[in-house]
């Protein structure tokens, strides 16, 4: 009876230790924002209209598309052109919401820049970016965009850890090379104050921790000389409640513990 009650009592505190340590690694992930895939425009070796500003997001990817640096003020990103000359920028930004709040700078030069010629951007002395410019200056707003409502999932939690915040995702049929996602109260005939979400030439656009209930949605298209098209219909979607998240044991650990089950039977049976 003792041996029995024992080897019991080994099963359960196994079960409970693998339950315990090994899902938080497994688990485990880093907070989004709803800046996703947007890399600086212009694009390095672009040629764009004299008319482009420059939109830079606050994590920004550097010119080995693997290291980032941190832009907290737009006063430290510079543009030269090809004789080293610096052009006079005016900053605005959007503020990007999400599990991590994220910020999208856009930086208007004071003047059109020199038309076939060569320009760099540079954050703190590093090369960013490497474009062109035409002859063209654009005034012409981009298409209207057409959007729809794709995907839509609640927040998914767990005693665990695992699971994920809500997304909405909404499908653009004519993305332009800025898109943003807004609320439908957001107000303004030039740049949103904040966002939900923001793209780059991507048709899809994905806002993290929408707060559940009744969400009222909005796309905003921008070209890159910061000429804007609105999609007049409302997007209405609804947030459900958290959801059950991931499971609570890894596949491994579970194997793991059903074999110990097996061994205590084999040496009760002896």
């Amino acid at each position: 009876m003792r041996s029995s009650w024992f080897g019991s009592a080994v099963v359960v505190t196994a079960l409970i230790v693998l339950s315990w340590s090994a899902p938080a690694e497994a688990c485990s992930r880093v907070a989004m924002s709803g800046i996703r895939g947007f890399q600086t425009l212009p694009a390095d070796g672009s040629r764009v209209p004299r008319s482009t500003a420059l939109w830079i997001r606050s994590d920004l990817p550097m010119g080995d598309a693997v290291s980032t640096a941190t832009v907290k003020d737009a006063s430290a990103v510079k543009l030269l052109d090809e004789r080293g000359r610096s052009v006079g920028l005016s900053p605005t930004s959007v503020r990007v919401t999400g599990e991590q709040v994220a910020t999208l700078f856009v930086l208007r030069p004071t003047t059109l820049l020199d038309a076939n010629t060569n320009y760099r951007i540079e954050h703190e002395g590093v090369v960013v970016a490497r474009f062109s410019t035409s002859e063209e200056v654009d005034q012409q707003p981009p298409p209207l965009p057409v959007a729809r409502v794709a995907q839509v999932a609640g927040e998914r939690t767990s005693a665990y850890g695992c699971g994920g915040p809500s997304a909405v995702t909404v499908s653009l049929d004519s993305p332009g090379d800025v898109n943003f996602l807004v609320r439908s109260d957001e107000k303004g005939a030039t740049m949103p104050g904040q966002a939900l979400a923001v793209t780059g030439g991507a048709t899809d656009l994905t806002a993290v921790a929408v707060p559940e209930g009744t969400v009222d949605l909005r796309v905003v298209t921008f070209d890159l000389s910061g000429n804007m098209t609105m999609a007049p219909e409302k997007l209405v979607t609804f947030v459900p409640p958290e959801g059950a998240g991931c499971s609570a044991v890894p596949t491994g650990a579970l194997a793991g513990a059903l074999a110990l089950v097996g061994l205590v039977r084999r040496r009760r049976a002896r």
